[in-house]
């Protein structure tokens, strides 16, 4: 499961503008005290796509501080895709051909820099980057989450090695209390793909305070209204409309999808609020489930 000061006129009056404002706030991610991982998320499975335990296997990464791992909001997750015939494991061994090579799809959600790194060192290694954009090409499926700033930042290493950019802003528009808002409920027809095969028997999306994307293979975009701003809280900002939100595209022999926001594929719920978050909201599941399947294809 986050402001440039203008100062104008004299050189004194900038200097007592600048001296009464107070420092720019950092994006910052939801403390896990305002959370809980939603255990009742358990969606019955009909047709699965694999007889159980037979599927393809499943990576997910734990290995670099991931806030949302089959440690946390991705375990109830991992519990649904195993119902659909997946063998879903935690990877907690840095990326290497040999690790990579038993595996079909690697998840990789909301991963963080090393504790106590400088501003901007990056989650992955260069070997690590390396041995997923060759294990990708060869044949893999990769699921990269990067969810609103300041997650963007430290997987744009590895993000770029496919061509994709996390933008490390924050989604929002203008709620009905003219408060700013990254909770988006997203009609396919109308900022989607509808034909794509990640959205078979999906008509909305509820995307939950994420950012955008710059890349190829956009198949969902933020609707008109939206802004982009540095942190949630930010109450206005450059327009947002048309920017990617999800992208999905093949690497040579292998595919990716990248998703700029993690609560879409996180089974969470508020403390003291609504229990049944994320992939419990709207279409999301088979939105998860079906980003899945065209991974494993």
């Amino acid at each position: 499961m986050k402001r440039p000061i203008f100062a104008g006129g004299c050189l004194l009056l900038a200097a007592l503008t600048l001296s009464a404002q107070p420092p720019p706030k950092k994006a910052q991610a939801t403390p896990p005290s305002e959370l809980t991982v939603d255990e009742q998320f358990d969606p019955p499975v009909s047709d699965p796509a694999f007889p159980r335990g037979t599927g393809p296997r499943v990576l997910v990464d734990e290995r670099h501080r991931n806030v949302v791992s089959l440690s946390s909001y991705f375990r109830p997750v991992g519990q649904f895709l195993e119902k659909d015939g997946y063998v879903v494991r935690a990877g907690t061994e840095p990326f290497r051909k040999t690790n990579l090579e038993p595996v079909r799809i690697v998840v990789i959600a909301n991963a963080q820099a090393p504790e106590g790194a400088p501003a901007g060192t990056q989650a992955f290694p260069d070997q690590e980057v390396k041995a997923l954009e060759r294990w990708v090409k060869a044949g893999g499926g990769l699921l990269l989450i990067a969810d609103r700033a300041p997650f963007g930042e430290p997987a744009r290493s590895l993000a770029r090695a496919f061509g994709a950019t996390p933008d490390n802003n924050t989604i929002l528009m203008k709620g009905e209390d003219g408060k700013p808002t990254g909770v988006l409920t997203i009609d396919i027809a109308s900022n989607g793909d509808p034909k794509h095969p990640i959205f078979s028997g999906v008509s909305q999306v509820v995307y939950v305070v994420g950012e955008s994307l710059s890349g190829p293979g956009a198949i969902l975009k933020a609707p008109p209204g939206t802004y982009s701003g540095p942190t949630a809280q930010a109450t206005q900002g450059p327009p947002a409309g048309g920017k990617a939100l999800v992208l999905a595209f093949a690497y040579g022999s292998g595919r990716v999808v990248v998703i700029g926001d993690a609560g879409i594929a996180s089974a969470f719920g508020s403390v003291g609020g609504q229990t049944h978050r994320g992939i419990s909201e709207a279409d999301n599941a088979q939105f998860v489930r079906n980003v899945v399947r065209w991974l494993a294809r």
